[in-house]
This record gives structure tokens, C-alpha cells and sequence, in this order.
């Protein structure tokens, strides 16, 4: 997942935020850590959240959020909470294999 610029078809991933303003922002879509023991960063830096159908990934050791790996555990929950969380936050999803983007809404 990744955030949408106009300008960004053809080259890096813009910022889409804070670790800790991203979290805030899935805490919406209930999605967060599992257990308050595992709000901080694994050993390899990498922030676990759990939401319905899916774990995400993202580093909490950059100032800044660029991507978040999405894990699908269960497609029937987790793509409809993924399609408003993307249209909503105008965000994409991109296949990681093709780098083929999922648009959602006006984005």
C-alpha cells in the first residue's frame, strides 16, 4: 500500500506519513497491534498491525512511512476494509511482483 501523487507514475514512493500518525489513521479501520506489548518494533524494526483479514508491515525506523506490506489472510474480509482505506486516505495498492497499482475511487 502507498500513498497516490499525480506526480509519482513513474518513479519513488512519496511519503505517507509518520509511523505513529499511519497507525493512528488504521486504528480506524480496526487495525492495530495485537497487544499493547507489541506496539513498539520487532528486533528488525518492522511495526505488526492485525486488522480484519490481514496483517500490515511497516517500518517504524524511517522518519517517514513510504510503504506498508499487506499480508492477506482471509480476502473476503480484508479487500473491502482495504478498497475504503485506500479510496478514503487516496492511497494505492500495488502489486510488489509487477508493480501493477489498484486505483481506487478518484485517486
Amino acid at each position: 500500500m502507498k500513498a497516490v501523487s499525480p506526480e509519482d507514475d513513474d518513479d519513488g514512493l512519496p511519503v505517507i506519513g509518520p509511523a505513529s500518525k499511519v497507525q493512528r489513521v488504521l486504528e480506524r479501520y480496526n487495525t492495530a497491534p495485537e497487544a499493547l506489548e507489541n506496539a513498539r518494533p520487532n528486533s528488525v524494526g518492522l511495526l505488526r498491525l492485525f486488522g480484519p483479514g490481514m496483517v500490515l508491515e511497516m517500518s517504524a525506523t524511517e522518519p517517514q512511512v513510504r510503504q506498508i506490506m499487506v499480508t492477506m489472510t482471509d480476502e473476503g474480509f480484508a479487500f473491502p476494509v482495504l478498497a475504503r482505506l485506500c479510496r478514503e486516505q487516496k492511497w494505492a495498492l500495488m502489486d510488489p511482483e509487477t508493480g501493477q497499482r489498484l486505483r481506487f475511487g478518484g485517486a
